[in-house]
Formats: structure tokens, sequence, C-alpha cells
């Protein structure tokens, strides 16, 4: 008798196999969690480049004209390197494309905000205040140009593509950038270059 009520009444499955389902789950979960990473060890480790990075790059700020020059003989010198390649023309048109960007970024007011543009409606001098700093343009450009020069050795970079028509994309390309620049400088009513302050009349100086 106990033997047909086994049969009538068997036990589920499931409820024996559900618990140990649930702990194979659990040791899973457990083994794929990623392990604590100590973020204080990591940004410690941050601020020291970044002090590494300022105790090379600050003396340099003082020295704009000769940074210029050796950013100048550099573009010159990977020109002069490309035309002796006679290859690699891809990645000066990409090397052109990110320094056009960058000086676009320098050009450009920090803020697009007409309150506190240069000379919108109001006789207060406000400083221009770019998105991109000098010293941070002349970086970018310099830092692009060498490993665009490193590029060149790689033939795997080489693609095969046609130098007119690379160009005459770089020169549509410039030409667009630069009157939707334009357009936004007589909007904002700006000049990115003009470094003088404003100067006030003598009527005006007067007139309290």
């Amino acid at each position: 008798m106990a033997g047909m009520e086994d049969e009538e009444n068997p036990a589920p499955a499931n409820e024996v196999k559900l618990p140990q389902s649930e702990a194979i789950m659990e040791a899973i979960i457990r083994s794929t969690k990623p392990l604590p990473i100590d973020k204080e060890d990591d940004a410690c480790n941050w601020k020291r480049v970044d002090r590494c990075l300022l105790q090379i790059s600050d003396p340099l700020v003082p020295w704009l004209r000769c940074r210029w020059i050796f950013f100048t003989l550099e573009v010159v010198g990977f020109g002069l390197w490309i035309y002796g390649l006679d290859r690699h023309y891809f990645v000066s048109y990409v090397l052109a494309i990110y320094i056009l960007n960058q000086v676009l970024l320098f050009m450009s007011p920090a803020t697009e905000d007409d309150r506190l543009l240069l000379g919108k409606g109001s006789s207060e001098y406000r400083p221009f205040i770019r998105a991109l700093s000098e010293f941070k343009l002349w970086g970018r450009s310099a830092t692009a140009t060498t490993a665009a020069f490193v590029a060149t050795f790689f033939d795997d970079l080489d693609l095969e593509v046609d130098p007119s028509v690379l160009l005459l994309y770089f020169l549509l390309l410039f030409i667009y950038t630069m009157k939707q620049q334009i357009m936004h400088m007589i909007q904002y009513s700006y000049v990115p270059w003009n470094r003088s302050k404003k100067q006030t009349s003598k009527d005006e100086a007067l007139d309290v």
C-alpha cells in the first residue's frame, strides 16, 4: 500500500532541484562580479600624471613665438615628408581636418549666451573667452602632427585615395566652416583676434 501511495503521489522534481539551481546561480553571479577598484588610488595616479604634465608644459607657456615657429617647421617638415613618400595622403587629410577643428574652437567663444559675449548690446567691456586657449591649440596641433608623422611608418594606414579629391573636400569644408564662423561672429558681434581692450572716450568718462 505504501508503494502504491508513492506511485499515486510522486514528489515533484522542482521542489528538489529549485534550491540547488538557486545556489548554482548565486555562485555564478558571485564569480562574475567585478573586483572592487580602489578609486582613491586611481585618482592619485591621475593627479600625479597631471602634475608631471603641468611641470613639463608650464615653462613653455611664455615662449609663444618659439612654440609656433616650432609648429610651423614641424608642419613644413611633415609636408615635405609626405611629398617625398608620395603616399599617406589620407593621414594628411585627417590631420588637416583635426587642425581646422581646433582652429575653429580657438576662434569660437566659450559660451553661446549673447549677454556674455563681447559688444552685444552693451558698452561695458567683456573679455573674449575662447572655447580653446592658445596654448591648448598649439599643444593639440603639435601632438597631432607628431602622431601623423608616426602613422606614416605603418603601411596599414596608407589608404589608396585620390589626393586631388581629398584636397577638394578639404577646400569645400574649409570654405563652409569659415562661412559659418563669420556668420556667427557677425551675429554675436565679436572679433576673436582683437586683443586690444576697448577704450572709453573722455566724454563717456565724464558723463556720470
